[in-house]
């Protein structure tokens, strides 16, 4: 197999230049740091189309059916999906309803538009055009805030918190919703980016040689499909990305995005999360309040959940960074690929935490009966949020490229 300069790529993890195979079936990694860079089994443009497809079909009908409902002391009250950024809403927490909607609904609804868009383009025969650039620029930055796996945890979560208050009930629309999500997991794993790209057109790219770093040629990889390119241009001249969102990734940035993650940490611990109001009387709950109140009621490994996903991980995520924002300069290569892997495992568990919140906004939508028994989201809620968000977007403008920095001077 002959390898040529179009498929030629810069590792974003490292800065290193590497020619990559393109019908390679098995995975290729970069030589230096071991990052995916191409390869895999082939994608089924129909199969593919038509898992996404269906998960459109299921997410459309997941939004209005009945999700759960409960009753007690001859009291019922059914909820949707819709209903939990509606209450919110309701309750005037307008921040919090966009972001639950937009991560549990419109985000994966919009990556799977994307989707179809994309593969019915590549089984056609003509220019992929830039309308379908865009479309796969996209999908490479709408996964990461797809969240309803999270939701349909945290869902778990609020129904078992309830059940010894009520009676839980299943609706039609639950099980829809678990089938949006397998489906909409299956489409995103078959979907690799890696051979995406590679499908891109291949013209006027800028002189490069394998084996070294990129910023060494006076290159800058692109954030999207990873081509090199010339720091003088302003897009790329593969799939039309605008490079300055590279600038993004630096030390200054990704301190600020921690520093405010962590002040917002505190009032998200210290202030109720929620307010229980039960035959009158109303109890306002923090977050470990939550989780002593799941201790207490037998549910362990459900407040073991909750706690991790809720202190530890932001927590653990805020000093990491930070350590390793410490060290990114210093070290062997031995402890180099060590610090990778810790940076990938902390970037990829964040959005985990969102659990908190998606309970929050599931039990203020289906327990709303008065003074009998109601929920109110407490304003801890947003605090927490915006921590979630503000250490996901530092994970991103973290730049590995600094780990490499002494074997690339």
């Amino acid at each position: 197999m002959v390898v040529t300069t179009s498929n030629r790529c810069v590792c974003p993890d490292c800065d290193w230049v590497v020619d990559v195979p393109v019908t390679s079936t098995e995975v290729f990694k970069c030589p230096r740091c071991g990052h995916r860079l191409g390869g895999g089994a082939p994608v089924s443009e129909r199969h593919t189309l038509a898992l996404a497809l269906a998960a459109l079909i299921l997410a459309l009908v997941s939004l209005w059916l009945p999700f759960v409902g409960y009753s007690a002391s001859g009291v019922s009250q059914t909820m949707s999906l819709l209903d939990t950024s509606a209450e919110l809403l309701h309750f005037h927490e307008r921040l919090l309803a966009i972001l639950v909607l937009f991560t549990v609904w419109v985000v994966p609804v919009l990556y799977l538009l994307a989707i179809c868009w994309i593969f019915t383009r590549l089984l056609g025969s003509g220019p992929l055009g830039p309308v379908t650039l865009y479309f796969i620029r996209a999908v490479v930055q709408l996964r990461v805030w797809m969240m309803a796996d999270v939701f349909l945890l945290g869902a778990l979560v609020s129904l078992i918190k309830i059940s010894g208050l009520a009676a839980v009930e299943l609706a039609s629309g639950f099980y829809t919703f678990i089938a949006f999500v397998v489906l909409q997991l299956w489409v995103a794993n078959n979907v690799s980016r890696y051979q995406l790209w590679h499908r891109l057109p291949h013209q006027q790219a800028p002189q490069s040689e394998a084996g070294r770093a990129a910023h060494n040629q006076g290159l800058s990889g692109c954030v999207c499909c990873q081509a090199p390119n010339s720091r003088q241009h302003k897009k790329c001249w593969r799939c039309g990305e605008t490079l300055s969102l590279t600038r993004w990734r630096g030390w200054r940035l990704t301190l600020a995005l921690l520093i405010a993650a962590a002040l917002l940490l505190v009032p998200a611990h210290v202030l109720p999360v929620m307010e229980t109001t039960s035959f009158g009387r109303t109890q306002p709950n923090t977050i470990i309040g939550g989780v002593l109140e799941l201790w207490q009621g037998g549910d362990a490994p459900i407040a073991i959940i909750v706690f991790v996903a809720s202190l530890v991980i932001p927590v653990a995520k805020i000093l990491t960074l930070l350590v390793l924002l410490y060290v990114a300069e210093r070290g062997n290569d031995s402890t180099v690929k060590n610090r990778v892997v810790l940076y990938k495992v902390t970037d990829w568990i964040g959005r985990w935490s969102m659990i908190d919140i998606f309970v929050v906004a599931v039990l203020v939508a289906l327990v709303r009966s008065g003074q009998l028994m109601s929920v109110y989201p407490g304003n801890a809620a947003l605090a927490f949020a915006l921590t979630v968000i503000l250490t996901m977007l530092a994970a991103m403008t973290f730049d590995t490229r600094r780990f490499f920095m002494p074997t690339t001077k």
